[in-house]
């Protein structure tokens, strides 16, 4: 290849760099909440134990980067707030960090209780008021409130009843600082993050 051809494409991947550098600005930090509760045959899931929630301190690793865990979580023994750090998360990542799987129709436990919809009860999922057929591919949103509910009460009990037990403190926590290093890095990224940010991206 000619020594012309190699210095264009060096000067136009510096020229695009620096135009990123310059242009754009350094992405800020996700992090709001949502509310949510599971009930067995009316009974709340507690998963409040130490084993559903996340350190606070594991929120964001050294470089600022979000980990699978970190997405979204739950602290401090609080399992109806739930803390989420990423857009693209669902309930079903949630679900998957707590070590609980869950999909349309069923439920596993972490103690390896299995659910699944049939005679006995059926799975019933209401994000905000609304009845879906499944909740784990659903994207979690600023102040979600979400209920799974297995029982034979129909959708029109849970709506009425059952969904009203789903608290609405995520506004709340939306306006107040969280624990320590959860709310993210509050500092700017300095020369050498945007310049690697700007070049890696």
């Amino acid at each position: 290849m000619p020594k012309g051809l190699w210095a264009g494409m060096a000067l136009g991947a510096f020229g695009l760099g620096a135009a990123r550098f310059l242009l754009v600005p350094p992405p800020e930090a996700t992090h709001f909440h949502a509310n949510w509760a599971i009930y067995i045959d009316g009974e709340r899931l507690d998963l409040s134990g130490q084993r559903y929630m996340e350190e606070v301190s594991s929120c964001y690793t050294v470089d600022g980067e979000v980990t699978p865990q970190a997405r979204i979580h739950m602290h401090e023994g609080n399992h109806d707030v739930v803390h989420i750090h990423h857009l693209g998360t669902t309930w079903g990542h949630l679900a998957n960090n707590l070590g609980i799987g869950l999909g349309e129709g069923y439920l596993i436990l972490t103690d390896g209780t299995r659910i699944f919809d049939g005679e006995e009860g059926r799975f019933s999922y209401i994000l905000n008021g609304r009845a879906l057929t499944a909740a784990h591919n659903e994207l979690v949103a600023s102040e979600d409130r979400l209920l799974i509910s297995y029982g034979s009460e129909s959708l029109d009990e849970l709506g009425t009843g059952g969904f009203d037990q789903v608290t609405t403190t995520a506004a709340e926590y939306n306006t107040r600082e969280d624990p320590a290093t959860c709310s993210g890095s509050s500092e700017p990224l300095g020369f050498w993050g945007r310049l690697k940010s700007a070049f890696w991206g």
